[in-house]
């Protein structure tokens, strides 16, 4: 984990600089601070056909993201926020799919990481398009959301944000007649996030940079299933104070209509 992080905090490096200066509409730089917050995202899925003349299914996601603390360095130490989130996905295009959903995301709050407690809303409008390789895969996502909540003084506050993720999987060979899980990948991607808030709330439009690796396969045909790495910096409403969020993940994911490989493209991992 140690080394993980590191290699994190060397490639985001350029990006703070980048994003942050660009945006200043000062000559000197705002005096930045960085703090380094172990979490963990366990997620499940269920993914469900609706009507396939229409080339529409539907999927159900669950979430539970929990984290330490500045100076606590067990990821599972607190509950950060609980998510249910539904979709109607279409996939009537070649090599696309689009995604249309809800999140309703309770969050919880937590003293020592400056977390207060409230409930947030989301719509969801994504796109994903992929192009096939010989050994893998390459995908592309934009996701446009809104949130809605009310930040720790009681103001409701809407927050519009972009999303861009790129991603590789990575089909592994397999040698074992009967092998233990099937239809294996290593897969990576990056996600930039921007937020368009209102400027008393939150100055700055950068909001999250985040990187994952993982290995997912299937167990049946039904029932796949992804472990890896994430890490994440983010930048506070403040506009001075950089969070690190670095840990573990997992996710689930039953298909009701049996899938032979399952990359988890969309799957939402983070802890923002």
């Amino acid at each position: 984990m140690n080394l993980f992080k590191k290699i994190f905090v060397l490639i985001v490096g350029m990006v703070i600089t980048m994003v942050l200066r660009a945006q200043s509409q000062t000559p000197a730089p705002a005096p930045y601070s960085m703090g380094f917050i172990p979490a963990s995202i366990a997620e499940t899925d269920v993914a469900f056909p609706v009507y396939e003349k229409w080339h529409l299914s539907g999927q159900a996601d669950v979430q539970l993201v929990t984290q330490g603390a500045y100076t606590n360095k067990n990821p599972f130490a607190y509950a950060q926020r609980f998510v249910l989130r539904p979709w109607i996905v279409y996939d009537g295009f070649k090599n696309m799919k689009l995604w249309l959903g809800y999140a309703r995301n309770q969050k919880y709050e937590i003293k020592e990481a400056g977390n207060y407690e409230t409930l947030e809303q989301r719509l969801i409008i994504m796109g994903t398009y992929s192009q096939n390789m010989p050994k893998g895969s390459l995908f592309e996502q934009l996701r446009f959301e809104t949130k809605f909540f009310d930040d720790r003084d009681g103001t409701h506050q809407t927050v519009p944000r972009l999303r861009a993720r790129f991603g590789v999987n990575h089909f592994l060979n397999q040698h074992a007649a009967k092998p233990l899980f099937k239809a294996p990948n290593i897969s990576y991607y990056t996600e930039l996030m921007l937020k368009f808030a209102s400027k008393d709330y939150a100055p700055d439009h950068f909001d999250i940079f985040r990187l994952s690796v993982y290995y997912s396969a299937g167990i049946t045909q039904n029932l796949h299933f992804l472990a890896g790495l994430i890490g994440q910096l983010q930048l506070r409403t403040n506009g001075t104070q950089f969070d690190v969020y670095y840990g573990p993940m997992v996710s689930f994911r039953y298909s009701i209509k049996p899938k032979a490989r399952e990359t988890f493209d969309s799957v939402d991992g983070g802890a923002d």
